[in-house]
């Protein structure tokens, strides 16, 4: 079975224009739960929400470069704080804002027994990719921001 992994990234490196609040940050990330197409999500083929009762989702997931199964997500949102994707394939991805010991604005992505729609890789290999995952999660973040739709 792969191993677990996780990538963490400043939100607001030096320079960040504007600078996104961790409120901000928490509604991009639910509206990327709901939405992720919205953020060219790499190994998302396809998402579709079946249940939504606001703190809890279900959607029906596709990812490329792995078998064309549909995958149920279980999702759970535990403001302003953590995100819990847990799929009917016993595989878990964990969204989640912290802070830094500088009180900088952290965000990381999880996950269990390896990462969908990724070949096994090492983890200079992972780091690469999950961490440009996030990274284009909060530039989309940053944008909406800038529009005034966060």
């Amino acid at each position: 079975m792969p191993p677990a992994f996780a990538a963490t990234r400043p939100v607001n490196p030096p320079g960040a224009s504007p600078v996104i609040t961790e409120e901000q940050l928490w509604k991009g990330l639910e509206y990327r739960a709901r939405k992720p197409q919205h953020f060219a999500v790499p190994m998302l083929a396809s998402a579709k929400v079946t249940v939504d009762d606001g703190k809890k989702l279900t959607r029906e997931t596709t990812f490329r470069y792995a078998s064309q199964e549909v995958i149920v997500e279980t999702i759970t949102a535990y403001a302003f704080t953590i995100m819990y994707f847990e799929a009917n394939t016993g595989k878990r991805t964990t969204n989640m804002i912290s802070y830094g010991p500088s009180d900088e604005l952290l965000l990381t992505f999880s996950f269990t027994h390896g990462v969908y729609g990724l070949p096994e890789a090492n983890g200079e290999e992972l780091n690469a990719m999950v961490g440009k995952e996030i990274e284009d999660t909060i530039d989309v973040v940053r944008q909406m921001v800038r529009d005034g739709k966060l």
